[in-house]
């Protein structure tokens, strides 16, 4: 593998080379880089680290020495006052997901090559790649797989431990050769100074002599020296502080990280040393970590003492040659399910369910503890189950073995004696059921309500046979309300359900479960009890048939008739399947009278229809702006033309422009749209057909610039205007002379004020308005707003007449119109766009799309500028 050149990751190596060859004095030029070296380590990414794999590096490990180079090497005032942790992966980190995600050869050659590109490092293409893939756990079973507890706990790269400059020294603290006592003589002498202890534990103390201090607590020196000084310095105090600490050596082994010696500081304790080692591998023992010195355990800790209970009383402090044993790991056990923290946990001595359930943080706020078991393997090597009910005290106690599952079920979502409010109602929800209750115990008055309650119906849907079926019962709101019918006030069950509606919103949402249920129910010889209602009434669809429900209840569910039905019969079409060889329908019509519709009982699957009035229609409307005696909104008789309208509307002003007037249709302005829409899905279609023609090919067959028109072009579409409007002479209409319009809903009619000014707008220099000016021509005016532009079409300017008709000259010799056109006040001039230019051309499409955004947006302008 050739890498030439490796910008910040060389840089880093360098750093390292200098740090750990060198082995002298940091100066601030080294300094200096050794910031930028730990700032680059503390933003690496898997990117980074794929790059320096790649040459030969390994970027964790030296990180993590940079940060021993950092501890060891720089003076008291430049270390950290906390011990930095560098993570490192462990069983957990792997289980939870956080490994680094491992690829198959080929996908990781091809990432290298992307990412040496995107860096600029140079990489041999040829270049054969032997990866060892670390984890290849299922992605799908990490979320579900157990991790064993506490291994995180010293999950760190390892690295010395040195006590920081400004800790304070307890007085049990143990003197020994290396340490410095800082001492201060005050009053009759004043001085300070400095004393090591020596290799033989002596100190040559100034006034005093030799002293032996190793053995000897810090508390104890103290006070020998100041009774020394006292007797031996008359008239002088002295101040005695520890000054810096002697480092020690220790021995981690056993089922640590990296086993081996470490040098400590003499304030070091089991956990320090455990810190130094990176902690423990991850078959390692967490209960019996054991302090070894001159061949005796003094001490044992239990790190779930310290994790569970943050118990320290067993982290004893370290001497000189002490050894850490870390053991493998001894019984296991895990539990799961609805407990706080479920896991792998290792036992210790005997331990019982409920131990064990403490050890996981106790039960959780859903646990069952009557359905819990224990998954054990027996003495023939099968597995087994062992069903325990935590609400007994003779199963808490029950003895957990080397290799049980412990697993504790939640209580079930299913709810039990409750009634449930839904639907249309202030405060839906779940209440509290007691035997003998009945809906007005729980239903007691209107403010429950909106006002916009639908009164006269309502439903009470029942579980049957251990609620795998429901059955729907029929109600009036009002009648409970009001408590004028006893039989209406039902005794409740255990999950009754009591749905209410609105006289307005659809309630289609709310049914839809219940006919879902109603739907599966079915089976053979027994229909779905649904029905079905069509037609003229408020809320069209199917609702649940409800016991003796009768016509004039499914015309209560669909929120009544509307004002366009038929008053008089309704048919209602009834599939009988009662023969088995074959369906038969009958309809059957039915009169709307009270009495009729009280008394027709419906059955399963009837499908009413209730009819539309003849010759009803919808409320149909016909908008008059502008200079009209009495504008508004008129509504339209069935058939009506034009000129009724505009004689119901009192005629036109005095200065009414009528030969101006635009005149809208709805239809019109629909199509337009559709038309607009389908020209945009195939120009889209088009470009994308071209562009993978011109993929295959060497030369594109359109230019930079036709393709810049054509995404011009699909913008277009989607601001185009749509206008619909419909040229018509109205003049002539209001006079008798022309055929008049029928009427549409929706159509819009506005008559300008009398129009003085003739507008020139298109591809001219200043498109604008002029004043009328009947000596001036076609021509004159085009020439009033500076010429046409390049991109104009001499040859198809037109004239838009007031009423908007189009008149086009129909010769023209060198720019000049030889039919004199006559322009009028109102008139519009267009001087459209030249389609047919070279830089169109060998654009399929293009052009007839161009022309008709063009003409639409002239259209719209044209009838802002009536307005």
């Amino acid at each position: 593998m050739a890498f030439k050149k490796i910008k910040s990751l060389s840089a880093l190596v360098l750093v390292f080379l200098g740090l750990f060859c060198a082995q002298i004095v940091i100066s601030q030029d080294i300094n200096q880089s050794l910031n930028e070296a730990k700032a680059f380590c503390s933003s690496l990414t898997n990117t980074n680290r794929a790059m320096a794999k790649a040459a030969g590096y390994d970027l964790d490990k030296l990180c993590s020495s940079l940060e021993s180079v950092d501890m060891a090497g720089l003076g008291a005032d430049e270390q950290s006052e906390t011990t930095q942790l560098t993570p490192r992966k462990t069983i957990s980190s792997l289980l939870r997901g956080d490994a680094d995600q491992s690829y198959a050869d080929k996908d990781k050659r091809t990432e290298l090559l992307e990412l040496s590109e995107k860096y600029g490092i140079e990489l041999d293409p040829n270049l054969e790649f032997d990866l060892e893939l670390e984890f290849e756990e299922d992605a799908s079973a990490e979320d579900e797989e157990l991790k064993p507890f506490g291994y995180d706990l010293f999950a760190n790269i390892p690295t010395s431990f040195v006590a920081p400059p400004n800790i304070p020294v307890s007085t049990d603290y143990l003197l020994g050769p290396g340490d410095e006592l800082e001492i201060l003589f005050y009053g009759k002498l004043n001085e300070s100074f400095t004393l090591s202890i020596n290799r033989d534990g002596v100190v040559d103390f100034p006034e005093l002599g030799p002293l032996v201090l190793a053995g000897l607590s810090f508390g104890e020196a103290k006070e020998m020296l100041k009774s020394r000084v006292a007797a031996q310095v008359i008239g002088t105090q002295v101040s005695i502080s520890m000054g810096t600490l002697r480092s020690m050596q220790i021995f981690v082994l056993g089922e640590a990280y990296r086993p081996g010696a470490y040098t400590v500081s003499s304030l070091a304790t089991i956990s320090h040393g455990l810190i130094s080692a990176g902690g423990v591998t991850d078959i390692a023992s967490l209960r019996n970590i054991q302090l070894k010195r001159a061949g005796k355990t003094i001490s044992t800790l239990d790190l779930y003492q310290l994790l569970l209970k943050g118990d320290m009383s067993a982290d004893v402090r370290l001497q000189s040659g002490d050894v850490i044993y870390i053991p493998t790991v001894g019984d296991l056990v895990s539990i799961d399910g609805q407990v706080l923290r479920p896991a792998i946990y290792e036992l210790k001595g005997k331990t019982s369910v409920q131990n064990l359930i403490d050890l996981a943080g106790g039960l959780g706020p859903r646990a069952f503890g009557q359905s819990a078991r224990i998954e054990r393997i027996n003495n023939d090597g099968f597995m087994t189950v062992v069903d325990v009910n935590l609400s007994q005290s003779n199963d808490r106690r029950l003895r957990i073995i080397d290799g049980d599952h412990l697993m504790i079920d939640a209580v079930t979502d299913l709810k039990k004696n409750i009634v449930s409010l839904e639907g249309y109602i202030n405060h839906p929800g779940d209440f509290a059921w007691r035997p003998g209750m009945r809906i007005n115990d729980i239903i007691t008055s209107y403010d429950q309500f909106p006002p916009d309650v639908d009164l006269n119906y309502a439903l009470l849907v029942r579980e049957t046979k251990g609620g795998s079926d429901i059955k729907v019962l029929n109600l009036n709101l009002k009648s409970l309300l009001d408590r004028d019918q006893n039989n209406a006030n039902v005794e409740l069950m255990a999950r009754d359900k009591l749905l209410f509606f609105s006289a307005y919103e659809e309630r289609a949402e709310i049914l839809e479960p219940i006919l879902e249920q109603l739907t599966r129910q079915a089976k053979l010889g027994v229909s779905p009890q649904i029905i079905s209602a069509r037609g003229q009434v408020r809320f069209p669809g199917d609702y649940p048939l409800t016991p003796s429900m009768k016509l004039a209840d499914m015309i209560s569910a669909a929120g009544g008739l509307t004002e366009g039905a038929f008053q008089t019969t309704t048919e209602v079409s009834r599939t009988d399947l009662s023969s088995p060889e074959r369906a038969t329908t009958e309809t059957i019509s039915v009169n709307l009278s009270a009495e009729s519709i009280a008394s027709f009982a419906l059955s399963a699957l009837d499908r009413a229809l209730f009819k539309t009035t003849p010759d009803y229609r919808d409320k149909e409307t016909i908008v008059l702006t502008g200079e009209v005696m009495f504008p508004g909104e008129y509504p339209l008789n069935r058939g009506e033309t034009l000129s009724s309208v505009i004689e119901r509307a009192g005629g036109f002003t005095e200065i009414a422009h009528v030969e101006a007037a635009a005149f809208t249709r709805e239809s019109l302005k629909s199509r337009e749209e559709k038309e607009l829409a389908r020209l945009k899905e195939l120009l889209e279609q088009q470009i994308v057909a071209e562009q993978i023609e011109d993929s295959n090919t060497e030369d594109s067959k359109v230019t930079a610039e036709q393709q810049k028109l054509r995404e011009q072009a699909i913008d277009d579409l989607d601001s185009t205007e749509a206008v619909g409007r419909l040229v018509i002479p109205l003049l002539e209409i209001v006079s008798g002379r022309a055929e008049d319009v029928i009427l549409e809903n929706g159509d819009a009619l506005h008559v300008p004020k009398y129009r003085q000014e003739v507008s020139v707008i298109g591809e001219v220099q200043q498109p604008t308005s002029y004043f009328y000016d009947k000596n001036l021509n076609l021509q004159d005016y085009i020439d009033r707003s500076g010429g046409l532009l390049q991109g104009a079409d001499s040859d198809s300017v037109y004239l838009v007449k007031a009423s908007g008709e189009v008149v086009v000259p129909k010769r023209k010799v060198s720019g000049f119109f030889r039919r004199r056109l006559l322009v009028e006040p109102g008139d519009t001039i267009v001087v459209p766009l030249d389609t047919d230019a070279e830089r169109l051309k060998g654009v399929r499409l293009l052009t007839e799309v161009s022309q008709i955004i063009y003409q639409l947006s002239l259209g719209a302008a044209a009838i802002r500028s009536l307005k």
